[in-house]
């Protein structure tokens, strides 16, 4: 292409774009502004709050466009507390969808702390790919009026278009599969909670994990609006048993990072009747104790049925 013809077509562009009025156009923020308050003026405003008095306050609700990543080790209660928050979300009249790739669906309902499961989930899960996922999102909002999305977990989420480009780059891959998330999040204007592994040298910790221990791509932290770490409490003193025991039914919860309002927060909570429920700390410290005392008198620690 000479010279002539490059002049040619960047005004031929120039001149289109000077007319452009599509969707994406640039517009100046004050028109912008005044668009979302009159959407707002005829939509009722969401938040949804858990129950857990001082995540609430931490956090500020969760918002539609919210991607929210809850990580820990395995067993150490991520699932059952998504399943808490799921009643809590319902008893407040929101609409929840479930991915389930971990359990099938007999024992995810055996776990769930509601006699009448009041939410959705796929007929079939049919595949892990991500825009099957999206797919499922949109008709469960068209269907059902769907306003908070659970996906248990990242590990089984598939792109087949993006692994081509991206070869061998796992840690690229799996941020490019964590975007997608929050993109749908953001465009179907749900809430994503987004269930995630952390690394194998940080299982049988007693302390929270770093948001920098995500398994397999430091992108996932970066993505997400909110990152929550749940640990179940150890004994710390293995006397009958030298495999790692679990300590009673306490666990803490952490706030790592919140993009909302830059928040972070550490609170203790304890599961009971399949749910989990906020503990003062004092109460919280009292009952490690008291479940330290039994484990040193030859007494194993109850692992509970999370």
């Amino acid at each position: 292409m000479n010279e002539i013809q490059e002049t040619e077509k960047r005004i031929k562009r120039e001149v289109y774009l000077k007319d452009y009025k599509g969707q994406d156009r640039v517009v100046h923020a004050e028109e912008k502004k005044r668009e979302i308050d009159e959407q707002r003026a005829f939509t009722p405003a969401f938040r949804a709050t858990t129950g857990i008095q001082m995540l609430d306050e931490c956090v500020d609700g969760f918002r539609r466009g919210q991607l929210i990543v809850v990580s820990g080790p395995p067993k150490n209660g991520k699932t059952a507390f998504c399943q808490t928050l799921t009643k809590t979300f319902t008893s407040q009249g929101k609409k929840c969808l479930w991915f389930s790739y971990e359990v099938g669906y007999e024992e995810l309902f055996e776990k769930f702390p509601m006699e009448n499961l009041d939410f959705y989930v796929p007929n079939y899960m049919e595949s892990g790919n991500v825009e099957w996922v999206e797919e499922k999102v949109i008709e469960s909002k068209i269907k059902h009026g769907t306003e908070i999305v659970f996906i248990d977990n990242l590990d089984f989420l598939r792109d087949t278009a993006i692994l081509k480009g991206m070869g061998l780059n796992l840690s690229a891959y799996i941020g490019s599969i964590v975007q997608k998330i929050k993109r749908i999040a953001v465009e179907q204007q749900v809430v994503i909670f987004l269930m995630s592994h952390i690394r194998k040298n940080k299982w049988t910790t007693n302390e929270l994990p770093d948001s920098e221990e995500l398994r397999d791509s430091g992108q996932i932290a970066q993505l997400a609006d909110i990152v929550l770490m749940m640990v179940r409490a150890r004994v710390d003193k293995r006397v009958d048993d030298p495999e790692s025991v679990y300590l009673g039914n306490l666990a803490i919860l952490g706030v790592m990072e919140n993009r909302h309002n830059g928040k972070t927060k550490r609170m203790h909570l304890t599961f009971n009747d399949k749910m989990f429920s906020e503990t003062p700390k004092d109460e919280y410290y009292k009952l490690k104790e008291s479940y330290d005392g039994k484990n040193e008198a030859g007494s194993r620690s109850s692992a509970g049925n999370w």
